[in-house]
């Protein structure tokens, strides 16, 4: 296993702005609150909604062009760090997880969505636990290229994760963003969920 200690946080404070920004549950944040919600001075946060403001994708507190900011989003991209394993019921296996996790990409999308056969289970979890998950699915599996990912990076990415059928799946936001950076068939599936969470 690797140090835990050379991959902390591997989250990215842009990242936590764009949560807050394209949230459909809150409303008309001021910059100062997005500032507290996203855990990052307000000098940071108004270099970024500044810039957003001088593209015309946002006015103040109003977002203008939905589609350029999950494009904006998209192309931002930082480091990951995963690791993947190949486990024979993977949702039998999660169900008895014991440990905080959020699902995004293909089975998140499925229980979302219904656009995507569910044949990847890609899942955030914690980095203090990351040994913990490799321990527990070795116990079910292989490790190497197959059919479970875990991702680990700030704890902010479970920033209104919410239960479907009583599996925990990341924000709409956040899953939209996941299946744009993976493409193809899943950038299909994240502008159906933009059209019609966001009428976009």
């Amino acid at each position: 296993m690797p140090n835990n200690n050379l991959f902390p946080y591997f989250g990215s404070k842009k990242e936590r702005i764009f949560r807050i920004l394209l949230s459909n549950k809150m409303k008309k944040l001021s910059w100062y609150k997005i500032a507290k919600l996203a855990d990052t001075n307000y000098s940071y946060v108004y270099t970024i909604l500044s810039d957003l403001e001088r593209k015309g994708i946002l006015k103040e507190h109003e977002i203008l062009d939905v589609k350029k900011l999950f494009n904006w989003w998209a192309k931002h991209r930082y480091y990951r760090y995963y690791r993947e394993y190949n486990i024979q019921n993977p949702k039998n296996t999660l169900k008895n997880a014991n440990m905080e996790y959020a699902f995004t990409g293909y089975f998140a999308e499925n229980l979302v969505g219904h656009y995507l056969f569910p044949r990847y289970y890609e899942l955030y979890v914690n980095d203090h636990e990351l040994d913990k998950w490799h321990n527990f699915l070795m116990n079910s599996g292989y490790v190497g290229k197959g059919n479970v990912k875990i991702y680990f990076t700030d704890q902010h990415v479970f920033f209104e994760k919410y239960d479907v059928e009583g599996w925990p799946v990341v924000s709409i936001q956040q899953l939209i963003v996941d299946l744009m950076r993976e493409g193809a068939e899943c950038g299909e599936a994240a502008d159906l969920l933009m059209k019609r969470i966001y009428n976009a």
